[in-house]
């Protein structure tokens, strides 16, 4: 009993600086946050109540920063877990080049953000790779900074960046699955897509959801190169979220900040609730 009490207070102090650091950089914010929130404004500081979250709700700006938002995740983010599994089941069945390929596919992580929007920039320009070669076939050249083909680079550069992180994922999931499970399958006369559906998928699961959850996290990560790519202020096709509260961090409105800032989270969460609720539900059924 007193060797476990001694355990614990070892562990306690070991933690006592990350439990520090959360409290300074993470919960105290998170507070201060519902405050500003809450108040009319830096100076006054009166007691509005949910008045901001209103104006937040009937903002022009950022329910068009919601929907791109949206819309980029619920293109971006199944695109990315297709592509990453196929590529997964892809190199599992590799017989060589396993490693090489593997390599390719992560190189894209360790790239810094400049140095990937330089390379898109190349391409996509007014005046780069592709336009050129419009232009050298007779083709009309395109504005890639407009309409949905600025929404489509930005998807391409997503799934570019994170692709292989997931595919690094799936792969393990891939590996614990018993062959012997395939092969027994195969025996009693199952094809490849009923494996796929009676052993993969099911064995899979825990992966997808895993992977369905750094996909979404990584999405709202791909302001940076947005950023870089077409500035502050792009044209409203593009305008997300991060824009919308960035801007207003550099004009110092903490009120709205705090509101949309409130806003994203609270719906971030019960989407993740409700992915949860799915996961257990699933697991729970191949039981």
């Amino acid at each position: 009993m007193k060797l476990q009490k001694e355990i614990n207070r070892v562990c306690l102090f070991l933690l006592l600086p990350s439990l520090v650091g959360v409290l300074l950089f993470y919960i105290f914010p998170f507070i201060m946050s519902a405050y500003y929130a809450l108040i009319d404004n830096m100076v006054d500081k009166n007691f509005v109540g949910l008045e901001n979250f209103t104006a937040i709700l009937q903002n022009r700006l950022f329910l068009r920063a919601a929907k791109n938002t949206a819309v980029f995740i619920g293109i971006s983010v199944p695109l990315s877990m297709l592509s990453s599994l196929l590529f997964a089941m892809g190199l599992k069945n590799m017989k060589r080049g396993q490693t090489f390929a593997s390599l390719g596919l992560l190189f894209p992580i360790i790239v810094p953000s400049g140095t990937i929007v330089y390379f898109w920039k190349i391409i996509f320009d007014s005046n780069g790779l592709i336009n050129k070669l419009l232009a050298d076939f007779g083709f009309e050249t395109r504005d890639f900074s407009r309409g949905w083909l600025s929404m489509a680079v930005i998807i391409i550069a997503f799934l570019w960046k994170n692709v292989g992180y997931n595919v690094v994922l799936f792969w393990s999931g891939l590996n614990w699955i018993p062959q012997i499970y395939y092969e027994v399958y195969g025996l009693e006369g199952g094809n490849k897509w009923q494996q796929f559906k009676a052993i993969t998928w099911v064995y899979l699961s825990p992966t997808t959801f895993v992977v369905l959850l750094m996909s979404i996290a990584n999405s709202f990560k791909v302001y940076k190169e947005v950023y870089l790519l077409y500035g502050a202020y792009p044209t409203s096709e593009i305008y997300m979220l991060q824009h919308y509260m960035n801007n207003q961090f550099q004009s110092l409105n903490m009120q709205k900040l705090c509101s949309a800032a409130y806003i994203m989270f609270l719906v971030i969460s019960v989407v993740l609730l409700v992915l949860f609720y799915a996961q257990k539900k699933i697991s729970d059924s191949y039981q």
